[in-house]
């Protein structure tokens, strides 16, 4: 194959350049971080995702109010691996069920405050809708007025007033009216069903202004019946409206011990995310160092390198420098030439008068003439061997 390289065309220039261009996946921590949850939107972690949801519709929850929750634990965390996004996601399950609990139980305890006071106010009208003087009857004496609550019962008693505002306008009394107002009222008819009764006597009887009387008082009181059955009823489903949002095994021990043990898991995730991540930043600090340290040495070496690449010439400049300094010192003849004469050394001339004429008058008696050193060849190759022994060390 030719070293010479291949030159490339326009068209493959633009198709590289639009390849490059192609993404390549996240660059920054933060993407890298956002892809690393993928996982959980796919798979078994979507399909619980997806049963969850549908557990919360069923139960009346709002699923958007646990994905708002999810989002906050995310931005408040930044998981950066999975392994710390399950823990997020399952810091965010525990807390938003220990928030339903506790909802639940407030709930609870605001439905039996209205079932308390919608109690009271049926017990209210009971009062204002009972006879004077009229002693209390087992239930099943007292007519439908006295009957289990129930949506038929309210519906029976309309429909047998009606019958019965019928037949007065109808101004006939037939044979069904009597077992009609036994099935209202029994034993113990209320106050406007005796009301009633009394005013249908009188309009089907012989005095004719008590029956114009009763023609003018029966609707009052067929009115003002109706409206306290209609008041009764409405009473009764609003009562039955919250004991339906009432969870029925909801007690206040079950709440404490449910929530001790949510307030336990979260307690336990957070630490273990919280470990989790310590590890990770130590971890991530140790790699830096150890790149740092990896850089370190190389500019160390680099260092030493060029240091070594200087030592032969700084060796052989030391080395001149001590030869000359020790070769003075180790030559014969510089050594005899250098050195003084101590003044306190004696004379080798004899008398002492010669030597202290010597001392007032030196021009006088000059110094005797030094007669030349002859060295042999010992010598000569002992001075010899000592510079290059001198070389050699350095």
């Amino acid at each position: 194959m030719s070293s010479v390289e291949r030159e490339m065309s326009p068209a493959q220039v633009a198709a590289s350049q639009a390849n490059g261009k192609k993404s390549k996946g996240p660059k920054t921590p933060e993407g890298k971080a956002r892809v690393s949850l993928n996982a959980l939107k796919t798979g078994a972690y979507a399909k619980s995702d997806k049963a969850r949801r549908e557990i919360m519709v069923r139960k009346g929850e709002n699923p958007a109010d646990f994905e708002q929750l999810h989002q906050e634990f995310t931005e408040e965390w930044q998981p950066g691996y999975v392994t710390e996004a399950m823990l997020v996601k399952t810091i965010a399950e525990k807390s938003f069920d220990l928030a339903q609990l506790r909802a639940a139980w407030t709930e609870s305890q605001l439905n039996s405050l209205r079932i308390a006071e919608i109690q009271a106010q049926r017990q209210e009208l009971l009062t204002r809708r009972w006879l004077p003087g009229q002693p209390a009857v087992k239930r099943e004496a007292g007519g439908l007025w006295l009957a289990k609550d129930s949506p038929s019962k309210f519906k029976g008693i309309l429909d047998r007033l009606d019958l019965i505002e019928k037949w007065c306008e109808a101004q006939t009394c037939p044979e069904e009216y009597s077992p009609t107002m036994r099935e209202l009222y029994g034993e113990c008819p209320s106050l406007a069903g005796e009301k009633i009764r009394l005013l249908v006597m009188d309009y089907f009887g012989d005095d004719d202004a008590a029956m114009g009387n009763a023609a003018e008082e029966l609707p009052k009181w067929f009115e003002q019946e109706r409206k306290d059955v209609e008041l009764e009823r409405d009473l009764y489903q609003r009562e039955m409206t919250h004991r339906e949002k009432a969870v029925p095994n909801l007690t206040e021990e079950y709440v404490d011990k449910k929530e001790a043990a949510l307030e336990r898991q979260i307690r336990e995730h957070t630490r273990l995310l919280m470990q989790l991540k310590k590890t990770r930043s130590e971890i991530g600090k140790g790699e830096q160092g150890k790149t740092g340290n990896r850089e370190q040495g190389t500019g160390n070496r680099e260092t030493s390198r060029g240091a070594s690449q200087s030592e032969p010439q700084e060796t052989a400049s030391t080395a001149a420098e001590v030869e000359a300094a020790f070769r003075p010192a180790c030559s014969p003849q510089s050594a005899i030439a250098t050195k003084p004469r101590a003044a306190d050394e004696p004379s080798h001339s004899s008398g002492g008068a010669s030597s202290s004429s010597n001392a007032e008058n030196p021009s006088e008696n000059p110094l005797p003439e030094r007669k030349p050193v002859v060295r042999g060849e010992g010598e000569e190759k002992n001075e010899k061997k000592g510079q290059s022994n001198l070389t050699s060390a350095a």
